[in-house]
């Protein structure tokens, strides 16, 4: 038969430790010195003893599990964050619990109380435009909060992340220094992302004399890009760069080009957003922009949980992002 799993009776026997100090230990308190924890951990694992993750929570008021809501798990740069959130968690024994909002408010909102119920300490939430009955609830409950992916020093709830409009203009400025005037932009639903508003809005301010630029909503997939590109090489007026604000859409335009039988860059540039882990491995390779997806995930997770173990306030950070330049767009002369 197989033995069953120890219980902290049976590791306070066989270390000779009162079950208080197990629990301290188990708990993760400072006041136990390394040389206890140690022998307690390796009791604990001969014995396959595991604390009740409930009966923690009740006896110490701390879970030690931070929930994130995003809006898919579809596009590697969420992959990217979220195994930057787990790795910093692990280091300091915190659990990571996750929902999918799929970019609807109700949806959200129904995740986020079935992560409370389940004792979630913290909340990483995607962007920064949620429902208000989202907001007032966490307030109510004086849950923290930290919204990301964006970067906005006007807003009280503390924002990790990036500035999406000055990328998108940084990436418009930089297709215009090679010569290109007249650009299509290809993005997904507005309404559904404030962070894909806030680079529309970006790219706008360089709608200058010298750059024409003409905008394409689609749906955020490769099948976007496809559907988007072939109605441009049907347009009057042919761009010679295409800028999207993912490299999913990018992706799609690669294809359509290609079945149209055009090349990148000779007949038409194209440039993304996000630097997925293939981007560089399409032929030719993509010219994006970095986010920096997984750092911003461990910044997060470690302001998260400075917060809940010293009270530090959450603070705004700006992580930087950059063009990375390949050879998907070309120079005009």
């Amino acid at each position: 038969m197989r033995k069953p799993p120890g219980r902290i009776r049976d590791v306070a026997k066989e270390t000779g430790l009162s079950i208080a100090t197990i629990s301290r230990v188990m708990n993760g308190s400072k006041s136990v010195s390394p040389k206890t924890r140690k022998r307690v951990l390796e009791a604990c694992e001969r014995l396959d003893y595991l604390p009740n993750p409930a009966a923690r929570a009740l006896s110490t008021n701390k879970s030690n599990t931070i929930a994130a809501i995003i809006p898919t798990i579809e596009h590697s740069v969420f992959a990217k964050f979220i195994a930057g959130i787990e790795q910093a968690l692990g280091t300091r024994g915190y659990s990571l619990v996750l929902a999918i909002s799929n970019g609807e408010d109700e949806e959200e909102l129904k995740a986020a109380r079935k992560l409370l119920g389940m004792g979630a300490e913290a909340f990483i939430l995607s962007g920064a435009a949620h429902s208000k009955e989202l907001l007032d609830m966490f307030l109510r409950r004086q849950v923290p909060i930290a919204f990301t992916s964006v970067w906005d020093p006007n807003l009280k709830i503390p924002t990790i992340g990036y500035d999406n409009s000055k990328l998108a203009a940084e990436a418009v400025r930089y297709l215009a220094s090679l010569g290109h005037q007249r650009i299509a932009v290809f993005h997904g639903p507005l309404k559904t992302s404030d962070r894909t508003l806030a680079r529309r809005q970006g790219a706008e301010t360089v709608n200058t004399p010298l750059v024409e630029l003409e905008f394409h909503e689609t749906e955020l997939s490769v099948s976007g890009g496809r559907v988007a590109v072939r109605e441009v090489l049907h347009g009057k007026v042919r761009p010679t760069a295409i800028l999207c604000f993912s490299d999913v859409l990018a992706l799609g335009v690669y294809f359509g080009l290609r079945e149209a039988g055009l090349e990148v860059p000779d007949d038409m540039s194209v440039m993304g957003f996000d630097n997925l882990d293939w981007a560089k491995e399409t032929h030719p390779p993509l010219t994006t922009i970095n986010l920096p997806a997984a750092e911003m995930g461990k910044a997060v997770a470690t302001q998260i949980m400075d917060h809940l173990e010293t009270g530090v306030p959450l603070h705004r950070e700006n992580l930087d992002a950059e063009i990375v330049r390949r050879s998907s767009v070309k120079e005009i002369k």
